[in-house]
């Protein structure tokens, strides 16, 4: 339970996260149907209902999605990676055992209280505050053995990685403290206030969390899988600080316009950033696209980067005030949403676990072919998947601002286009389900060198 092996701790994180995607993925495929298929969840048992509404489902699904899934699987790689940049051992195996375990609770929490419609209601925030404390308990643990390690390195130069790393931690605990209002049972603000610092927490639960540790996860598997030094360190650098304020969903509300303006700002001079990413993984992708084709990890790799670039054009094409009052409240911000965690940060995370995980277990990856099967499923699945709900968006916001179309006719255009996102979604499950299965019969495996042919340049 208390390992002190080298590599243990990061192990478990990544296969716990491998399990705590089937449950999110699953609640997705019951929410596509309700909403493709009403009659569905009509003719459910009534003692069912209240458990499988989607008021009680979609925070469910959201939840175990970012925490139990994404931000495992990242605390995974974190703890591979920190002992190969600092050139010693992670300060405490056993520390990062202990945070495996009190996730993994947290995360048993989330899939109980949730469903039962224990919450605090606030978007990306519902968890209640006991899971609360242990979220900042957690994030606290991995910051401790991240920071320490990095004090105690051998190597002189510190990479941009681990940059990434140390800001991520930091910035995000202050952030979730803020954005859940931890000192406070209730966990809520008083009237505007509360909707303005709910989303300064939703946004950045993305910019401080997932886009700044995200984007060192990639910066140092590129170089890795590319067998070539990142082109730019500097540029890297410039791309580190990209927490910005994201008040800029909140456009046409209640807050103040100055608020509202000054966000605006921030989310424009998000392009810097960005684009200093961008460039530098084109510019290091330079002569190396050939290995796409046979390298199934460094194409997942480079598709979640043009995803997330895309995300990134999204962000701030939606903080524009015109644009934003076609697109908001419609289902493009449900498509944006799932760009951003599924189409980029989790392709990201399971370039990672290809890599990682068969130097962790010391065993070749089980099957080529489903690494295949899996990427084309579920980047074809997510590509019709988000691709319906844009357009979906559009039409709604059309619609909605020309004031002639009756609302239930917009409703009734919907129905195809949520057909088209729940066959894109059995398409990215049939995906999720490769993968699961592959990595599974991967940790049965008898040890042996892992075969590193299937998963590029990653070993060390």
């Amino acid at each position: 339970m208390w390992s002190d092996e080298q590599g243990s701790a990061s192990r478990r994180f990544f296969y716990s996260a491998v399990f705590w995607l089937l449950v999110p993925g699953l609640i997705g495929l019951f929410l596509a149907t309700f909403l493709y298929v009403p009659s569905f969840y009509d003719n459910l048992p009534l003692v069912v209902k209240p458990y499988l509404s989607f008021g009680r489902l979609r925070p469910t699904h959201v939840n175990i999605m970012i925490f139990g899934w994404l931000s495992q699987a990242y605390a995974g790689a974190i703890l591979f990676i920190l002992p190969r940049l600092t050139r010693t051992r992670l300060y405490s195996e056993r520390l990062a055992h202990v945070n495996w375990w009190l996730w993994n609770l947290m995360m048993v929490g989330a899939a109980i209280t949730l469903p039962l419609g224990l919450t605090q209601g606030r978007e990306y925030a519902e968890m209640i505050w006991p899971l609360d404390l242990l979220a900042v308990l957690n994030w606290g643990l991995l910051a401790v053995n991240i920071w320490v390690t990095v004090m105690r390195r051998r190597e002189p130069k510190i990479y941009v990685s681990l940059w990434n790393f140390m800001a991520a931690t930091i910035v995000f605990i202050p952030v979730y403290m803020v954005g859940t209002k931890i000192w406070d049972p209730g966990g809520a603000y008083t009237g505007m206030t509360d909707n303005i610092v709910n989303y300064f927490y939703v946004h950045n639960l993305f910019n401080s969390w997932f886009t700044t540790a995200g984007v060192g996860l990639a910066l140092y598997l590129l170089p890795k899988l590319t067998g070539k030094p990142l082109y730019s360190h500097r540029l890297a650098l410039w791309g580190l600080w990209s927490v910005w304020a994201g008040q800029h969903h909140q456009l046409y509300s209640a807050a103040p316009d100055w608020l509202e303006y000054l966000t605006v700002v921030f989310s424009i001079l998000a392009v810097v950033p960005t684009t200093a990413f961008i460039v530098n993984f084109f510019m290091t992708m330079r002569g190396s696209w050939n290995r796409v084709r046979d390298d199934v990890a460094l194409r997942f790799l480079a598709t979640g980067a043009i995803f997330w670039g895309l995300t990134c054009v999204q962000g701030v094409a939606q903080s524009f005030r015109t644009f934003s009052l076609l697109v908001h409240f419609t289902n493009w911000t449900v498509g944006h949403s799932h760009l951003a965690f599924v189409a980029d940060y989790t392709f990201w995370a399971f370039a990672l676990i290809y890599v990682m995980v068969p130097q962790l277990a010391h065993r070749p990856l089980h099957s080529r072919k489903l690494m295949e099967w899996h990427y084309w499923l579920i980047t074809l699945g997510m590509t019709l998947f988000m691709a319906a709900l844009w357009i979906a968006g559009v039409i709604q916001g059309l619609d909605w601002m020309s004031g002639r179309i009756p609302f239930l006719e917009t409703v009734q255009a919907m129905h195809p286009l949520f057909g088209a996102r729940l066959l894109g979604g059995l398409m990215a499950g049939a995906g999720v389900l490769c993968f699961v299965y592959n990595i599974w019969q991967t940790a049965r495996r008898p040890q042996t060198a892992p075969a590193v042919a299937l998963v590029g340049g990653g070993g060390e």
